[in-house]
């Protein structure tokens, strides 16, 4: 079990928010507005019947009014961007095993077809 860090995720810092029912979160307070805060979460939970060790981390991403409008006051929550990572691993898989699976996903991440969804909207198409 590692120990709880910032994390730093494009140049944006989650320090610890601390871990309850087994969620470990951390936050990024820097908007002025509590509704600007963004979260990451990370949860873990072994399938004892299956064998498989299922892994999610949440990323949320408010955007907040910063100007005013005569919509919106200043600090009004616009939107949320929302992604979430799913992984099912065997508990019984080798650490090589483990660590291919972690470079493919860094890999996908990376990828065209990834980059060009989440940048552009644009999905992939044959």
């Amino acid at each position: 079990m590692s120990q709880q860090a910032n994390v730093t995720l494009n140049t944006v810092v989650y320090a610890p928010n601390g871990t309850s029912n087994g969620i470990a979160t951390w936050a990024n307070r820097s908007s002025s507005f509590g509704a600007g805060f963004s979260f990451l979460t990370e949860k873990l939970a072994q399938n004892n019947s299956t064998g498989v060790v299922r892994m999610e981390f949440k990323l949320t991403v408010p955007i907040v009014e910063t100007v005013g409008t005569a919509h919106d006051a200043v600090g009004t929550l616009l939107r949320t961007s929302t992604v979430i990572i799913t992984c099912l691993v065997p508990a019984n898989s080798t650490s090589a095993e483990r660590t291919d699976l972690k470079l493919r996903i860094q890999n996908l991440v990376a990828s065209t077809p990834f980059t060009d969804a989440v940048g552009n909207l644009d999905p992939a198409y044959g």
